[in-house]
């Protein structure tokens, strides 16, 4: 074999291939058509008084994301301030009600629906669409397994990450919240995969579309 083209050919095979979502998928999860992402390293931050154990599902998610986006560095900070991604993780209801009104400006008034308090996201995003900041407020102890505090971090992390609707056709999606509250025990599935890395290929911008 040439020397070029064996060298061609490793390149190739080295070059990582994004494999971009289909329109109705990526319309499913992104109805505006507008990429809203992070466009610098994610810098996460970890506090609250849960953190102990919370910490443990919030490492798992980002190591999946890792190799999800290995474009995209995720690196743990030690100051909220330094972070633009900042985790509250709760142990009560009254210090999720504080938390959530406390990290989200003009969220006073909110409340959950429902018993079983799960998550809640914020971004802040530059108007072409680059993401400044994700607040991210997680309340586990309602969660009866593993699986579905993984769940429920797994789909904080999407919206926190740029996807911000609840996909309608995409049932095994862990942004799909309408499944039993047993059933939400899936890993990211195929259409979340595809449509984070069409979102984060590096020939996209924020602010575009695909």
């Amino acid at each position: 074999m040439r020397p070029a083209l064996a060298l061609t050919l490793l390149v190739l095979l080295l070059t990582p291939v994004f494999c971009q979502a289909d329109d109705a998928i990526l319309r499913d999860y992104i109805p505006s058509g507008v990429i809203t992402r992070f466009e610098e390293p994610v810098e996460y931050w970890v506090g609250g008084e849960d953190r102990l154990e919370g910490t443990y599902y919030v490492d798992t998610v980002v190591n999946e994301l890792r190799g999800i986006l290995p474009g995209l560095a995720f690196r743990e900070v030690s100051s909220r301030n330094q972070a633009n991604v900042r985790l509250f993780l709760t142990d009560s209801a009254d210090e999720w009600q504080a938390t959530v009104t406390g990290s989200a400006e003009g969220a006073a008034g909110w409340q959950e629906l429902g018993e079983r308090i799960r998550g809640f996201t914020r971004l802040v995003a530059s108007p072409k669409g680059a993401i400044r900041r994700a607040d991210i407020v997680l309340h586990l102890d309602f969660q009866t397994s593993g699986g579905q505090k993984l769940w429920i971090v797994r789909h904080e992390f999407m919206h926190a990450l740029g996807v911000m609707t609840h996909p309608k056709a995409a049932p095994d999606s862990v942004l799909n919240s309408m499944q039993a509250q047993q059933d939400k025990n899936g890993r990211f599935s195929q259409s979340d995969i595809l449509v984070l890395r069409t979102m984060y290929d590096p020939r996209l911008a924020a602010g575009g579309s695909w």
